[in-house]
């Protein structure tokens, strides 16, 4: 059956017939023509390079098996803004444009593109957090258990108390927005009233948490930051939103000609949906060589990981969606969410600067393959990189980089992660990872390398609450000072991990159950610490612990409800098996190549160098 291709062009005009040499300008009718084609023909919607304006698409049933796809050696950029212009300079050598709707809040966003920059918002304090005076006292229970031991009241989530000379004195209201952090999470709030003297906000919509809850056990629990004012425009590049003047004001870079500047503010959640039903799914379709870029987020807390927010691309209730080659790049919310969707792929995508995550996806049999992600969470620090969920994906050779928290998040059943790249994640927050799998059965993470990670409560691989009968095998973390943790976790196995810090390194077996370590080396040029539940070691044998400060401490504990009562350091626990501490001698060399020198006793005890070569991103991958 021949396919119905249309073509769409900035160029076009809807009048077209959409062939070729009479391209439509819209995607709507573009849409149009194909859904004309009728229900069971080959659909494509060839897009022409040049940059489309405030789009919105909507995929429907009808729409199985479309195609839209960048024309050849064409890079079409798709935006969810438009155009700021009408520039004024003002006398400090700030510019502002009127923008309608912005007084009455209809149009309302917090990112902005300049000159294809995800530009930096006005922040006070320029740089750190304020400390507030709020506090909560409940007790954090765990996930599993319900979370709080009570639950927090309306004014709880709605009020913060703070010393009134730690902001300043005129601020607008009315513009200001506040990330109040928590531990492993944030909350952006709007003011809705501030009482000046006696230092205390009412946010316009209520935190996840209340402000100070976690703040016994992380300082950062206990700060806050205030966005979107002129008090925090302390550089060039910085821009906000002046709601009360209906106005938008930057501050241009050195050298910037605002004559001739491209600066888009979105104005849609989301460019491109993929509407599905429970009852009737949207099957088959392929996005390739796309550009999306530009969106924003309502006004509320993202919740765990900033999944409450749109994708410049939403999916739900589809069925073998496929996104090939396609790039998103200053997004406001995700870059892209395919929820309740079975079968989807991503091959071959860049994600760059967003303001929430990369990729949300959930479903049955999904993939991930030869993807990058870097420098999400602009706007909400703990949205994740990676989020899956689900059973039986596959996330293999991705390269995911500098995230303020977790680099993948899973949980399901019989997920593969195998074979990425990580490098400077978890930069902001704390109890998260590269990988972190909660409420993972069966899972396999594997052949993954993880660098550069600070060292604060932050790991490389992370079995979180739940999980059980996976195993963490053949993975090297270099720079890693908290390489592997496991809470809550059952019988899994770590086995063949080669962990590296130069200082000192923790491992970490809180309130778990029968787990197996074998024929992994832990090497600390400082001090080894070991923090494990007596029931968390099941059997230990082969594995190599050394100490460059011959300093190795075991703190052996109870299970959740006596963790302060531990019996401090012992030499080794019960069931080690034929474990050494000794030198692993061995390098690491680039892309994280490992060789055992003369005299290592590794191959002796069966551990092998994890075989890393090409791990990562591939070039020209193909299903």
């Amino acid at each position: 059956m021949k396919r119905a291709v249309i073509h769409v062009s900035p160029e076009g005009s809807d009048r077209n017939s959409g062939t070729a040499s009479q391209p439509v300008s819209s995607f709507q009718a573009a849409l149009a023509l194909a859904r004309q084609a009728g229900p069971g023909r080959p659909r494509e919607i060839v897009v022409h390079g040049g940059e489309h304006f405030d789009v919105f698409i909507e995929i429907g049933p009808e729409d199985s098996g479309l195609v839209i796809r960048a024309a050849p050696d064409e890079r079409p950029v798709l935006y969810g803004g438009r155009p700021v212009s009408g520039w004024v300079r003002e006398p400090n050598g700030w510019f502002s444009a009127e923008l309608p709707g912005v007084k009455e809040r209809v149009w309302d966003f917090r990112s902005l593109l300049v000159n294809g920059r995800f530009a930096d918002r006005a922040r006070f304090p320029a740089s750190g957090s304020i400390r507030h005076e709020s506090f909560f006292d409940a007790r954090w229970m765990s996930s599993t258990k319900g979370g709080w031991d009570r639950k927090p009241t309306e004014e709880e989530l709605t009020t913060l108390r703070y010393r009134p000379e730690t902001l300043p004195p005129d601020f607008d209201p009315a513009n200001a927005e506040l990330t109040i952090y928590h531990c492993w999470d944030e909350s952006l709030v709007g003011v809705a009233s501030v009482d000046r003297k006696a230092g205390i906000m009412k946010f316009s919509t209520p935190a996840g948490h209340p402000p100070g809850a976690f703040g016994s056990w992380k300082e950062q629990a206990r700060t806050f930051v205030m966005w979107n004012t002129r008090e925090g425009m302390t550089r060039p590049g910085q821009w906000y939103l002046d709601r009360t003047r209906g106005r938008l004001v930057y501050w241009p870079l050195e050298k910037e000609d605002m004559a001739h500047a491209k600066i888009i503010a979105p104005a849609r959640f989301c460019i491109l949906r993929v509407a599905g039903r429970p009852e009737q799914r949207v099957e088959d379709v392929c996005l390739r060589g796309l550009t999306f870029s530009s969106t924003t987020t309502p006004m509320k807390a993202g919740g765990f990981g900033g999944c409450a927010f749109e994708g410049a691309v939403e999916a739900e209730h589809a069925k073998g969606l496929r996104l090939e080659n396609v790039r998103i790049a200053g997004a406001g919310g995700w870059a892209a969410r395919a929820l309740k969707s079975d079968g989807t792929l991503c091959l071959g995508c860049e994600i760059e600067d967003t303001g929430a995550g990369g990729l949300n996806l959930d479903g049955i049999g999904g993939r991930v393959f030869d993807t990058l992600i870097c420098r999400p969470g602009l706007t909400y620090p703990s949205a994740i990189a990676l989020r899956v969920h689900g059973e039986n994906w596959l996330v293999q050779h991705n390269e995911i980089h500098h995230t303020p928290y977790s680099a993948i998040a899973a949980g399901g059943r019989r997920l593969r992660i195998e074979r990425n790249l990580f490098h400077n994640v978890m930069e902001q927050l704390v109890d998260g990872a590269a990988v972190y799998i909660f409420a993972g059965r069966e899972c396999l993470v594997r052949g993954n390398y993880t660098h550069s990670v600070r060292d604060e409560q932050v790991h490389a691989y992370y079995l979180d609450e739940q999980s059980e009968d996976s195993r963490v095998e053949g993975n090297l973390a270099e720079g890693a000072p908290w390489a592997l943790h496991m809470h809550m976790a059952r019988r899994c196995v770590l086995r063949n991990n080669i962990c590296v810090a130069s200082g000192t390194m923790t491992f970490s077996l809180a309130n778990c159950e029968d787990f197996a370590l074998e024929r992994n080396i832990l090497s600390a040029g400082g001090e080894l610490r070991f923090s494990t539940s007596y029931s968390g070691i099941g059997t230990m044998r082969r594995n190599i612990f050394w100490s460059g400060s011959g300093q190795i401490r075991w703190d052996m504990h109870d299970r959740l409800s006596s963790l302060e009562r531990n019996s401090g350091p012992v030499v080794f626990p019960p069931r080690s098996g034929s474990n050494f501490v000794a030198d692993p001698r061995m390098e690491i060399g680039e892309g994280g190549r490992i060789r055992f020198l003369d005299g290592s006793i590794a191959p002796n005890l069966g551990i092998e160098a994890p075989n890393l070569a090409g791990v990562g991103r591939r070039k020209n991958a193909k299903v």
